[in-house]
């Protein structure tokens, strides 16, 4: 062991009497490491502890298993060499403006950590630590942190922070964080994955403003699988990915939601969707705004999904390049109001723009239709969507359903009749219904299309049986009109043992009503009838042919009347 200099034993005076030892203005502020270490397990310093400011320390600083009851407070210095705290035990740790090569802290234990404005040319590496206060890490730089399976029982700020790294950037994967996780005007620039909060435990909030994530290599730039937190939200925050996520939160549960607000920029350029949400549990809303872009896969996919409040799609740009859809809202459950209210939503793929496949909005459901039709090559798949009331313009959505639906589906009709059958607008929900069976007609199967066409120019496919009616008062004019040409061409004679003055006018009205209405006699035994005279074997034919149209409109208004084709 060395004999200590002077500035060493200035060191341990200033220890013993809890005051900061200031080297930044002296000539020699050369401190050896191997001093520290020694002052710190000899014990016996002040409550406040070691205390040195501006020191230029040599040799490898080493408190690996240390337990000391003093706080070790290293300010504003320069290291030569990595430092270790390898399952040491101290009060407070500070290296706040300190410049480092690099800190392995593994399964430290210290009331608090702080490294505001300091210097790490190398990783953090705080895996398995247990910090009973904050981590501070404000205004510094560094090459990554490793923070897995790390315990902060309170916030871990990260403002101004620069991580350029190799591999992950953040690395808090299964970490427990009392509070927050604040991440403001920084910038995580990694090779792998720039945040990963897999199977993390937040109490509070992770609040991402101002900042600038991104995995230019592999991995995502922001990843929360399976975690669990009181929210998320980012605002004016870009994420970038090459191959990766943007934004994935799968199996994640946020109590309040989360929301990407205002300047949120995510864009990715490989094959995973740049936001991906699975098997999701929010128990707040879900608020998507900014712009959402993909170069290869889908923009947006939220999948299997439960949120208790509002999901609310209000970005400015949404761009995918997928043969699936742009925007995917599948199999989830919105408890609140789903809107759907993006200013412009483009797939430069094959798939579709929007998809709500199998969703229920519990509240409300509110799509700007006019707005997503106007973009260019929209289409979009709304089967087995669930709401509750009705839309504000059902022409529009009816055209959506006709023009922008890659195949007939007959569900979203059938919703959307229901909604308005429940609201009392019975003429809307048969107006919808017509409109299904004519999309029916035009995509369906092209063996009924005939049979399709009669329904509907007959009974309004069974929603408007007045019509057949109407065709069954006419055949009755018709038949008028014949049994009256008939007799004007000595076409009619009295029915056997009748008097000559038989075919009265009302006789004749009654002869033509038991040609043209089927099961109907008026007068009981007929009194005029055809005669078998030239005129009246004409007039015989013509009336077969009356016959027939009235059994045809007689059953078509039956069968309308009693919703038999609707049925069917």
């Amino acid at each position: 062991m060395s004999r200590p200099d002077g500035t060493e034993q200035d060191m341990k005076r200033a220890a013993l009497a809890g005051e900061v030892l200031d080297l930044s203005r002296r000539g020699n502020n050369v401190l050896r490491a191997e001093a520290i270490e020694d002052l710190l397990q000899a014990g016996g310093l002040s409550p406040v502890g070691l205390q040195v400011s501006g020191a230029r320390i040599t040799g490898r600083l080493a408190l690996d298993f240390l337990r000391s009851t003093a706080p070790l407070l290293l300010d504003a210095c320069l290291f030569e060499e990595p430092l270790s705290f390898f399952h040491a035990e101290l009060p407070a740790l500070s290296l706040d403006d300190s410049t480092m090569p690099g800190i392995s802290a593994e399964g430290l234990r210290t009331g608090y950590l702080t490294l505001r404005d300091a210097r790490c040319t190398g990783v953090l590496d705080l895996d398995n630590a247990r910090i009973d206060g904050p981590l501070l890490l404000d205004g510094s730089s560094l090459r990554g942190i490793s923070g897995g399976s790390m315990h902060v029982s309170r916030d871990v700020w990260m403002r101004r922070v620069l991580i350029t790294a190799k591999g992950v950037g953040c690395w808090f994967d299964s970490c427990e964080i009392g509070t927050d996780l604040v991440l403001e005007n920084a910038v995580v620039d990694a090779a792998e994955t720039a945040l990963n909060l897999n199977g993390a435990q937040i109490g509070g909030m992770v609040r991402v403003n101002d900042s600038f994530l991104r995995a230019s290599r592999e991995g995502d730039a922001f990843v929360s699988l399976d975690a669990s937190a009181r929210g998320i939200v980012m605002t004016r925050t870009v994420l970038r990915s090459n191959s990766g996520n943007a934004l994935c939160a799968d199996g994640a549960h946020l109590r309040a939601g989360l929301a990407l607000l205002d300047g949120f920029d995510a864009l990715s350029h490989g094959t995973e969707d740049t936001v991906r949400m699975v098997n999701a549990r929010l128990g707040g809303a879900l608020v998507l705004k900014g712009s959402v872009r993909s170069r290869a896969a889908q923009a947006i996919s939220v999948h299997r999904a439960a949120v208790d409040g509002n999901l609310l799609l209000n970005a400015d740009l949404v761009e995918a390049k997928s043969v699936l859809a742009a925007v995917e809202v599948s199999d989830s459950d919105i408890g609140g109001e789903l809107a759907v209210l993006p200013a412009e939503v483009v797939n430069r793929g094959r798939g579709l723009a929007l998809d709500l496949f199998s969703t229920r909005a519990g509240r409300a459901l509110q799509i700007d239709v006019p707005a997503l039709v106007a973009g260019r090559r929209f289409a979009v798949t709304l089967n087995g969507l669930t709401y509750p009331e009705p839309p504000d313009d059902t022409g529009a959505w009816l055209r959506m359903f006709r023009d922008h639906t890659t195949r007939y589906e007959a569900q979203p009709y059938q919703q959307l009749a229901a909604v308005h059958r429940a609201a009392g607008h019975e003429h809307t929900a048969r107006k919808v219904l017509i409109a299904q069976q004519r999309d029916l007609r035009r995509r369906g199967d092209p063996g009924n299309k005939l049979w399709h066409w009669f329904l509907g120019v007959t009974l309004g496919y069974g929603y408007k049986p007045s019509r057949a009616v109407a065709g069954l008062l006419v055949t009755f004019l018709l038949a008028i009109g014949l049994v009256w040409t008939a007799g004007a061409q000595n076409g009619l004679t009295p029915a056997k043992d009748r008097p000559a003055d038989s075919c009265s006018p009302v006789n004749r009205i009654s002869l033509a009503a038991d040609l043209a209405i089927p099961l109907v006699k008026l007068g009981g035994t007929p009194r005029c009838e055809l005669a078998n005279g030239p005129a009246g074997q004409w007039a015989t034919g013509a009336g077969w042919v009356v016959q027939i149209l009235g059994w045809s409109f007689a059953t078509l208004s039956v069968a309308g009347f009693t919703g038999l084709v609707r049925k069917s």
